[in-house]
């Protein structure tokens, strides 16, 4: 066998060898591949009312929508808490924004759309801040979304009001189904939730302040 023979029996050998391998990483890489999920929730179909409508706003009550952060530790990757001190980061599950991002658009329609607050804009008002300070899939004692916001109502020299709003809901995981797609759910759930529950109590302290 001449010398370039041999080289080329060796390559071949080689290649071969390592060709199940790399289709293993391959398939390897395409599995942590990252998957990116909304908050956004579809509008209700055309003429669906609500079970329940949401209180009115007083006639000519006005409201800011101030500053919507979240915790440091909420960013483009989710969140899961195997306790309430040990959190960590899904790799391949990512939001398709911040989180408080969800947030303030929300918070906008629940507040000026559906309750009839009239916004203001520049000038003197009450203001209403608000943090997301958790959005997580809690893996333990058993599967549930958890959402806190914290929300203040404020003018330009008191605190009116201050109140945290804890929300849980059930992660269910149908037979076949997706568990990221339902851990998704359950937490859109929970901030719809709570949203609502922010702005029926600030529609609340601005009438009894007026």
């Amino acid at each position: 066998m001449t010398t370039a023979s041999f080289r080329r029996t060796i390559l071949c050998t080689l290649a071969l060898s390592l060709a199940p391998g790399c289709g293993a990483l391959s398939a390897k890489g395409e599995e942590g591949a990252a998957r990116y999920f909304s908050l956004e929730l579809a509008p209700a179909p055309p003429g669906v009312v609500p079970a329940e409508l949401p209180a009115a706003a007083p006639a000519g009550a006005e409201l800011r929508l101030g500053r919507v952060t979240s915790a440091p530790h909420l960013e483009e990757r989710m969140v899961f808490r195997n306790s309430a001190r040990e959190i960590g980061y899904y790799r391949e599950r990512r939001w398709t924004e911040p989180p408080e991002m969800f947030l303030g658009p929300l918070l906008a329609r629940a507040l000026f759309e559906r309750r009839g607050l009239r916004q203001v804009v520049s000038g003197p008002g009450p203001t209403l801040d608000v943090q997301l300070v958790a959005l997580d899939e809690i893996r333990a004692p058993e599967l549930m979304a958890r959402v806190v916001v914290v929300a203040q109502l404020h003018d330009a020299r008191l605190v009116l009001w201050e109140e945290t709003f804890t929300v849980e809901r059930a992660v269910v995981r149908k037979k076949g189904g997706d568990p990221a797609v339902a851990t998704v759910d359950a937490l859109g759930e929970a901030l719809r939730v709570a949203v609502d529950s922010v702005a029926d109590q600030a529609v609340r302290v601005l009438a009894e302040s007026r």
